[in-house]
C-alpha cells in the first residue's frame, strides 16, 4: 500500500501600508487610500513518499523571475524542498502593491522595504505549511462556472475555460482542511478608479468558502490562462481610463460568490487522489519579437505622446485613439530595449520555466505569465492525464503570450507580448513534454522526474 499524502497549509498577511503605489492600470492616478480587504500569501504543502511540493499564492499583480528565484532558493534552504518543486504564483489583482517594474508600470516607484516584508511573508507561510503537514486526504475535480468570464478579444466572447479546478484537502474524518480554487479570469472587476487594496472577486470567493466550510479552512486562489479572459470589458478602453459602470464591489461580490457556489456544488463529486506525486520541469525557448531601432522606437513614443497633448481638450471618448497609440508606443519601446539587451548577449529567445506536478490523476501545469486561454486548452486536450489544471503567473512574469493567429487582430494584449506569434508552439510543446514525463510515473513509485 502506498503512503498517504501529508498536507499542510498556512498564510501570512502581505497588505502594503496606506499611501503605497498600486499596480495594474496605466490610467490610475493616486496611491492607496484604504484597504477593502487584506492581501495574503497562502501556501499549500503536499508530500508523499519523500517527495514534497509547495504551491504558493500571493495576492499581488505579478512577481518577477529574480524575486521568485531568490525566494524559492531561500525556501529550499529552510525546508530542503527542491526549488523546482516550489510554485510561487500571483493572483494578478490590479488593486495591490507594485511588486516589480514591467511593461505595465515602467518606472513606477517600488517600496524596497515592503518588498523585503513581502518576501518574508511568503517565506513564512511556506515554511509554516511545511511544518504543519500531517496525513490528510486529497480530493480534486472541476467545477463548471458558466456565464462568468468572456474572451475580451473576440466578438462572441469565446473561447474561455469555464472549468474551475479544485483541490480539497481533508482531515482523516472528512472535515475540510484547505481548498485551492484555480480559475482563468483577469481579477479586474475593479478598475483604475479604485484606490483601495483588494483581491478583487477572488476575495469574495474565498470569503464565502470559509463561511461555508469553516473559518479555519485555508483558502487559496490560483489564476489560470487568463491572458485574453476578463469579465467583459475591453482592455484597450480600460487601459486608458474608460471604466464601465458595472465595475464595482457589488459586481466583484456577485461574481466571486458565483464561483464559490459552483465549487461548493461540485464538492460531493470530487474524487480522492491516491498514490502518485511527481514533478517534472523544463525550459521553453520562446522566440522574441524584432523591433525597429531604439531611436525609431523613441521617436514613435514621443510622437504619440504629442498626440495625447494635442487631444487633451477633446471629450475623453475622443481622446481614446491617441491615448492608445501612446500606451502602445511606450510598451513597444520598453520591449525593444529589453530585447536589444537580450540580443547583445546573443539569444533571440526567452527561456521560460514550465513544470508539471502530478497528484494522482490530476496535473498542475505552471505558466510563466499571461497566457491566452486557447494555448492552455490545447495543452489540456493533448494531456495524458484525466484532469489538467493551469497555474498562471507562476515563478516569473513575461507579459502576454498570444495564441495562434492572435496577431492578425492587433490590440493591447498582442502589443504587450514580448514574444512572437509562434511562441505558443514552444510553450505547448514543453508543457506536453513534462506532462508525458509525470504521466509515465507508476502509481506506487513516484518522485522527481525532472
Amino acid at each position: 500500500m502506498s503512503e498517504a499524502y501529508r498536507i499542510g497549509a498556512a498564510h501570512r498577511e502581505i497588505t502594503p501600508p496606506l499611501g503605497s503605489q498600486l499596480a495594474g492600470f496605466d490610467a490610475r492616478k493616486g496611491v492607496s487610500t484604504g484597504v477593502h480587504d487584506d492581501l495574503f500569501a497562502r501556501a499549500l504543502c503536499i508530500e508523499r513518499n519523500g517527495v514534497t511540493v509547495l504551491l504558493i499564492s500571493a495576492e499581488v499583480i505579478s512577481l518577477g523571475r529574480t524575486f521568485c528565484t531568490r525566494l524559492r532558493k531561500e525556501i529550499e534552504r529552510l525546508t530542503a524542498i527542491p526549488a523546482a518543486h516550489i510554485v510561487v504564483a500571483a493572483t494578478h489583482t490590479h488593486c495591490g502593491p507594485a511588486t516589480h517594474n514591467h511593461f505595465y508600470n515602467q518606472g513606477q516607484m517600488l517600496d524596497e522595504v515592503y518588498l523585503v516584508s513581502l518576501a518574508a511573508g511568503i517565506c513564512e507561510a511556506a515554511v509554516e505549511a511545511f511544518r504543519v503537514r500531517a496525513p490528510r486526504r486529497l480530493r480534486s475535480g472541476f467545477a463548471r462556472c458558466e456565464q462568468f468570464a468572456v474572451n475580451r478579444r473576440s466578438s462572441d466572447g469565446s473561447p474561455t475555460d469555464p472549468l474551475a479546478g479544485v483541490l480539497l484537502a481533508e482531515e482523516q474524518d472528512g472535515k475540510p482542511y484547505a481548498i485551492c480554487v484555480n480559475f482563468a479570469c483577469h481579477p479586474t472587476v475593479l478598475g483604475p478608479n479604485t484606490l483601495e487594496c483588494t483581491g478583487d472577486f477572488p476575495f469574495f470567493t474565498q470569503q464565502l468558502l470559509r463561511e461555508r466550510l469553516g473559518p479555519a479552512v485555508e483558502t487559496l486562489y490560483f489564476n489560470g490562462a487568463e491572458g485574453d479572459i476578463s469579465i467583459g470589458h475591453k482592455s484597450d478602453l480600460s487601459a486608458v481610463g474608460i471604466v464601465a459602470p458595472y465595475r464595482n464591489f457589488d459586481t466583484a461580490r456577485n461574481l466571486g460568490e458565483k464561483l464559490a457556489h459552483a465549487v461548493l456544488e461540485n464538492m460531493p463529486r470530487m474524487v480522492e487522489e491516491v498514490g502518485v506525486l511527481s514533478v517534472a520541469s523544463t525550459y521553453a525557448d520562446l522566440p522574441l519579437k524584432r523591433y525597429p531601432s531604439i531611436s525609431e522606437m523613441r521617436a514613435a513614443r514621443l510622437s504619440a505622446a504629442q498626440e495625447v497633448v494635442d487631444a487633451a481638450l477633446l471629450p475623453l471618448e475622443e481622446q481614446v485613439p491617441a491615448r492608445q497609440r501612446s500606451l502602445f508606443a511606450r510598451i513597444e519601446e520598453y520591449y525593444a530595449l529589453l530585447n536589444a539587451d537580450a540580443s547583445a548577449n546573443e539569444p533571440s529567445v526567452l527561456p521560460v520555466e514550465v513544470a508539471a506536478i502530478r497528484l494522482g490523476d490530476t496535473a498542475l501545469v505552471t505558466l510563466p505569465g499571461e497566457i491566452f486561454v486557447a494555448v492552455a486548452l490545447g495543452i489540456r486536450e493533448a494531456s495524458p492525464l484525466p484532469k489538467t489544471m493551469f497555474i498562471g503567473l507562476a515563478n516569473d512574469y513575461i507579459g502576454y503570450l498570444p495564441s495562434e493567429g492572435a496577431e492578425s487582430a492587433v490590440g493591447y494584449e498582442v502589443v504587450a507580448s514580448r514574444v512572437t506569434g509562434e511562441a505558443w508552439r514552444a510553450l505547448q510543446q514543453s508543457a506536453r513534454q513534462v506532462l508525458q514525463r509525470v504521466a509515465c510515473v507508476s502509481r506506487v513509485s513516484a518522485g522527481n522526474v525532472a
